[in-house]
């Protein structure tokens, strides 16, 4: 605009009409905005603490701080005593009960309101003459009463189901002894189970069901603040008009830009990555109870490839951080049309674990999002198919430039960039 103006004031004054624009290279102007974005966004505290400070404190405990939470939370379950409720006479069930400590039976008047109390955690009801049916050789019906929105109280209905099941092997085992029968001859068949996944299939399997999730999140999460403050934070600072009189192109300002935002992106993915991989590298062995002890690593090309898939992804994510907050008034505002990406990442990392291999078509790689999440998952379980790589590669690309040059349309309207 303001070019346009001194053209305008040169010919109403009579002068020299402007000479014509000469292409200018790109290269050393996106070189220079990129150079001069990226010391700013390292001088904001705010994107040193979204790239290092926040992936280095999380990380570690949702890879091995929750787990080792729930692991713990199971173990109390499984060597606790539940107090539970046997209405009726049944010795030799109450009997089995003290001696394999699986319930603590307890005498109430009222289980009923003792269960809505929490003083029981189930109540087992047995028939009169439970005993004497048994003997007879008759089939006995009891009734367990819990609460199924209570854990401890789902752990003792597990429980009794394991006591009923052990009293019914007892007598089971008397009455084939009673008839000089081997209780042996009733399972003739054992099943016996061999794993032949290896080491490095296991650790694949384990992440695969974390890293790409949490690597797409910090491709968004750590690009954002950049991309925020490039754009609309310039707007509202009134710094943007200096910027637009420079010699650089719109073009090479938007590309700079945008490689700035990037950088900030997989810088955020890099220590996810690193901090992930030392987590459960030396935690995971030795802070979870695992009865298979693995080496989380992953060998170099993998890892080179999964960078490039990563970096292809935060190439979109980043543009299209871009472009919105360069279409925005204010980075309140960009900050609104920016979340709705992390519904566009969970949604796709749920819908991964319910497509089978049958389902997937060459043509699910080229869906945004959702190919990223296939392309990491088939390098981490060893499953590598190139075709697909190649797919997701290209698309990624296609998809980045695609919104890239949106941003510089966006960018080259003054409609867009002064509206207020």
């Amino acid at each position: 605009m303001i070019r346009r103006a001194l053209a305008w004031g040169r010919r109403r004054l009579g002068g020299a009409p402007a000479p014509p624009r000469v292409p200018q290279p790109l290269g050393p102007y996106v070189r220079a905005v990129y150079a001069k974005e990226t010391l700013e966004a390292v001088r904001d505290r705010r994107t040193l603490l979204v790239m290092i400070l926040l992936p280095a404190l999380v990380m570690p405990f949702a890879t091995l701080g929750i787990p080792y939470l729930e692991q713990r939370q199971q173990r109390a379950f499984k060597t606790s005593t539940p107090p539970v409720a046997i209405v009726g006479q049944a010795g030799g069930l109450v009997r089995l009960a003290y001696t394999t400590n699986l319930i603590r039976p307890v005498e109430t008047n009222d289980p009923i309101r003792a269960l809505r109390e929490r003083r029981v955690l189930a109540v087992l009801r047995v028939p009169p003459g439970m005993e004497t049916s048994i003997a007879r050789d008759a089939q006995v019906h009891v009734t367990i009463q819990y609460d199924a929105s209570d854990a401890e109280s789902a752990v003792a209905l597990d429980k009794v189901g394991t006591l009923i099941a052990r009293y019914s092997q007892q007598v089971v085992a008397r009455r084939l002894l009673a008839r000089h029968l081997n209780p042996a001859d009733l399972l003739p068949v054992v099943l016996d189970e061999r794993n032949v996944a290896t080491e490095r299939q296991l650790s694949g399997l384990l992440l695969a069901g974390l890293l790409p999730f949490f690597i797409a999140m910090w491709a968004v999460v750590g690009g954002m603040s950049v991309a925020v403050d490039l754009a609309a934070g310039e707007k509202e600072r009134g710094t943007l008009e200096s910027l637009l009189v420079t010699p650089p192109s719109r073009e090479a300002i938007v590309v700079g830009k945008f490689l700035a935002v990037l950088t900030a992106s997989m810088g955020a993915v890099a220590i996810v990555v690193t901090t992930m991989m030392l987590s459960l590298r030396w935690g995971y062995p030795y802070l979870l109870d695992t009865s298979a002890k693995l080496d989380v690593t992953l060998p170099l090309g993998t890892a080179v490839v999964l960078l490039g898939v990563a970096l292809l992804f935060s190439a979109l994510v980043s543009a299209i951080q871009l472009a919105v907050s360069i279409y925005a008034r204010s980075p309140r505002e960009a900050q609104q049309y920016v979340t709705p990406l992390y519904f566009a990442i969970v949604i796709p990392a749920l819908a991964v674990q319910f497509i089978s291999e049958w389902q997937r078509t060459p043509a699910v790689y080229l869906v945004p999002v959702l190919n990223t999440f296939f392309a990491f998952r088939e390098l981490l379980l060893g499953t590598v198919n190139w075709v697909h790589l190649a797919l997701v590669a290209a698309s990624c690309v296609f998809y980045a430039a695609l919104v890239l040059d949106l941003a510089v349309v966006f960018f080259g309207r003054e409609t867009v960039i002064f509206r207020t």
